[in-house]
């Protein structure tokens, strides 16, 4: 028969755009399945993190559920220590291999949920002004600071026009929250200035034949607001379409075949998650299969539920969050035979 086990200590590093969820994504499935957590949050948020290591400090046996905070290099060295069986980030993609790197020497399980540039193909039988809603939201939620972000959009030529046109409409009536009493607002700051420097560097070697349609700037006043942005008319070889930008800027490109649509939307080095609009359900199903994506949402974007598992391919890692299959993730697998004689 076949026993799964738990692997023992499991090394953590969580992310600073969702530092709570986050956490709860990894340490869940580990303790579910019988292992001891060391988890490292960003230097940049780990209040939420501590808060919940003193909960869970009175609720579970010492020593099941630790943090320890630091930077970047204390991550590698939590990765690189003999004790855990496995090492997870959710992170960057330099920061997934600086990881890996540092598992290697023990030769370690390792689980990575890294970046992302998700692919947003809207063919023209699409209900556009849905699309528009669901995706604006999609790509501009948590100030563009997610990995699954709508923010890479793929408009078939002849309705491209028109979707720029409802896209920046939209953008231009978002508003951005300057303090938590601001309840209707979609987004509030990028998470520091580095973040900030970040995103408008896109802005500053952007080429000639990028067409800022709206934003593309940060906001006046105190604080690292940066405008809610449409960016159109881009290349396929550009930084925008090629780096993920982590802000509040979606983009847009033009195909014409669904072949080229295929092709733009895998021409990246990331693979997490994608999404098509078209009230064809053949072609949905064909460019599901197509997508070099470990996600592809049919007419919607961004939803996540508990049942279904997140993880991408390519650069973007491998591993599964969320699930049956994030669970077994943090299990080893044993087989036992006897002999009844």
């Amino acid at each position: 028969f076949v026993l799964r086990e738990p692997l023992g200590v499991c090394a953590q590093v969580t992310p600073w755009n969702y530092p709570l969820l986050m956490a709860v994504w990894k340490w869940a499935p580990a303790i579910s399945a019988g292992n001891t957590v060391v988890l490292k949050p960003s230097e940049t948020t780990p209040a939420s993190t501590l808060l919940l290591a003193e909960i869970m400090g009175g609720i579970l046996p010492p020593g099941v559920f630790n943090v320890i905070c630091g930077e970047g290099d204390t991550g590698a060295l939590l990765a690189a220590h003999d004790t855990p069986a496995l090492a997870s980030i959710t992170g960057s993609v330099n920061a997934g291999k600086a990881v890996a790197e540092a598992a290697a020497h023990s030769l370690k399980r390792v689980h990575l949920e890294l970046g992302g540039k998700a692919p947003v193909v809207v063919f023209d039988d699409a209900d556009l002004e849905q699309a528009a809603e669901v995706i604006h939201i999609g790509g501009f939620f948590n100030a563009g600071q997610d990995c699954t972000a709508a923010t890479r959009v793929i408009c078939q030529e002849n309705v491209y026009d028109d979707f720029v046109a409802r896209l920046a409409e939209k953008a231009k009536a978002v508003k951005v929250g300057r303090t938590p009493e601001d309840s209707d607002a979609l987004y509030g700051p990028l998470n520091s200035e580095r973040q900030l420097k970040t995103v408008s560097a896109f802005f500053d070697t952007k080429p000639d034949h990028a067409r800022i349609v709206t934003g593309g700037t940060q906001l006046e006043g105190p604080g690292f607001f940066f405008a809610p942005t449409v960016v159109a008319d881009l290349k396929q070889d550009d930084d925008m379409i090629q780096n993920e930008i982590f802000g509040p800027v979606i983009t847009v490109q033009k195909f014409s075949t669904d072949d080229e649509a295929v092709s733009m939307a895998n021409g990246v080095v990331y693979g997490l998650a994608s999404s098509v609009w078209t009230k064809d359900h053949g072609r949905a199903m064909r460019m599901s299969r197509a997508f070099d994506f470990g996600c592809v949402w049919i007419n919607t974007h961004i939803p996540l539920v508990a049942e279904m598992p997140h993880g991408g391919f390519k650069q973007s890692g491998y591993g599964k969050d969320l699930s049956s299959y994030g669970f077994e993730d943090y299990t080893r697998i044993k087989h036992i035979m006897t002999n009844l004689e």
